[in-house]
């Protein structure tokens, strides 16, 4: 990736933000830009005012500034009008051609876990590139090594591009990759299921089938990375959820909706 947009506002989640920027952009070698956009529509009306509008942007000016400060050499900043922050940084990440766009999580719920705010639940739609979404308090620890790096798999065109994504990034943090696949209780246990063959025998195939899938992805894969495969069985977002506690770093590729891109959660 040659440029890492960061969304940054005056608070914490944006300190958290920018520490996982600021740890990605020297592993890939990857310029960063800090925007932040201010409420304020440039649309003609009676409610325009241009000295309110300059003191939104003054401010906005001095955060963008001071965020960027704390991202190295290859990093500027941006402020743009927008009462949309998530159409902002769509805009922007386009414009730029950006390969991630970073956001902290909302500031509600207990520290260490992630939970999209507004910003970040608007971004994952659509974005036209992947979408990192960091962690309450990730700025303290943030330099704790990033070792372990899983990736949701299922086989469809989304999952492989997130896949090939989380290999990118473990081969520039030097970290393992663990691919991971769910088998969902459902697949198996649904009553138009129930006058066919037994459960256990209807799991055991769906299992072989879904482990063979993890094996010929995890084929594809280069040889200069440490990988391996897990299976899980249960409701996939809670399994995956319960196994990102062994994670640093997990990735999840969308859902097909718009450009393929990739969902990067740090834990």
């Amino acid at each position: 990736m040659s440029i890492i947009l960061i969304g940054v506002e005056a608070s914490e989640r944006s300190e958290d933000a920018i520490a996982f920027a600021r740890r990605v952009a020297e592993a890939a070698d990857a310029e960063a830009l800090a925007v932040c956009a201010y409420p304020y529509s440039d649309v003609p009306s009676r409610a325009s005012n241009a000295d309110y509008r300059a003191a939104l942007r003054d401010e906005a000016l001095a955060t963008a500034k001071e965020k960027a400060a704390s991202l190295g050499a290859r990093a500027w900043y941006a402020v743009t009008a927008d009462p949309s922050p998530a159409r902002a940084l769509h805009k922007l990440a386009d414009a730029e051609r950006a390969g991630l766009v970073v956001v902290g999580s909302t500031h509600t719920g207990r520290s260490g876990r992630v939970l999209p705010g507004s910003t970040g639940e608007r971004m994952l739609h659509g974005s036209p590139c992947a979408v990192a979404i960091v962690p309450k308090g990730y700025r303290t620890h943030a330099e704790t090594p990033i070792r372990r790096i899983g990736v949701a798999y299922h086989p469809t065109e989304e999952a492989r591009a997130a896949v090939m994504a989380a290999a990118d990034l473990a081969r520039a943090l030097d970290a393992e990759l663990e691919v991971i696949g769910v088998v969902s209780a459902e697949s198996y246990g649904t009553p138009a299921l129930m006058g066919g063959p037994s459960s256990p025998t209807i799991r055991e195939e769906i299992e072989l089938r879904v482990q063979r899938s993890l094996n010929e992805m995890v084929g594809q894969l280069p040889d200069d990375i440490a990988v391996s495969d897990v299976l899980l069985t249960g409701n996939p977002a809670e399994e995956i959820a319960a196994r990102s506690e062994q994670l640093d770093l997990l990735v999840i590729g969308s859902r097909g909706y718009g450009p393929l891109h990739a969902v990067f959660v740090g834990v």
